[in-house]
């Protein structure tokens, strides 16, 4: 990977990918410069629902504080280090290396800044277009001027990658629709993460839980009402019809980038 070689201003709002390559899966980095917004919580619905359909994926935890992605989907997580160059290349290649693998991303507030100047630096969205695989950045809104700002820096930045607000109503009910979070990409869909109950929000926080597993009977699933039970399969069934309008998404506008293509060589011909 190359470092950018062009002004993001000037740059192309979505790069070819390289010829004879097929559709790839998607990466999403779910994020936020803040703590407490639901980040690990929305990467985990994002990674169980790609688990629900036995579709292969790779999750990444780089949370600093606990309980982690790590801690939720012990099996289908690695925890990777972009503290240090070895680290970096590692993680980052690897992200672009197996383009039929999901990659989810549950970014800590902390290596926020890190993370998307390294980004930045190395081009790696530019490069993972090229390859056919498309990055989402899946941003926790909040009330928050650090929110606000740092939105704004990521759509400034990263000019032709999708940045697509997601409301988490426990934190962001009420914040007006498109007001400091624009939706800023081609894909026609959106995230709202529906408030669950108490009882239901005690049970889906324990550590080990799988919205995979609500007909187990031992921990940490045994305690669990038949109401507090239908509450979470129906919240999840809600984040997995979202997750799919995303992907519904991302296929039309395959279509219509290969479409283009055809259209283009046509026209050279």
């Amino acid at each position: 990977m190359n470092a950018f070689a062009v002004d993001r201003f000037d740059a192309p709002a979505s790069p070819s990918p390289e010829p004879g390559r097929s559709a790839a899966a998607p990466i999403y980095v779910v994020c936020s410069p803040n703590r407490q917004v639901g980040k690990t919580m929305v990467a985990r619905l994002l990674a169980e629902h790609y688990a629900a359909d036995a579709r292969p994926f790779a999750a990444f935890d780089l949370s600093d504080e606990a309980p982690g992605l790590a801690d939720f989907l012990t099996h289908h997580v690695t925890i990777p280090s972009i503290r240090d160059i070895r680290g970096q290349m590692r993680f980052f290649d690897g992200l672009i290396e197996s383009g039929n693998v999901t990659k989810v991303i549950d970014l800590s507030h902390r290596e926020f800044a890190n993370f998307f100047t390294i980004v930045d630096k190395i081009g790696l969205f530019e490069e993972a277009r090229r390859r056919a695989i498309e990055p989402l950045i899946l941003f926790l809104i909040d009330s928050s001027p650090i929110a606000a700002k740092a939105y704004g820096l990521l759509r400034r930045r990263f000019v032709g990658t999708s940045l697509l607000p997601v409301r988490n109503l426990t934190v962001a009910k009420g914040l007006p629709y498109g007001a400091s979070f624009p939706h800023a990409s081609r894909l026609m869909a959106s995230l709202e993460i529906a408030t669950l109950g108490p009882a239901a929000r005690a049970v889906v926080e324990r550590e080990k839980f799988s919205f995979l597993h609500l007909n187990k009977q031992g921990w940490p699933y045994s305690d669990m009402s038949p109401r507090t039970r239908a509450e979470i399969e129906a919240w999840f069934r809600r984040a997995r019809f979202q997750f799919r309008e995303i992907e519904l998404s991302l296929i039309r506008e395959q279509i219509l980038t290969a479409l283009h293509s055809d259209l283009r060589a046509l026209t050279v011909r």
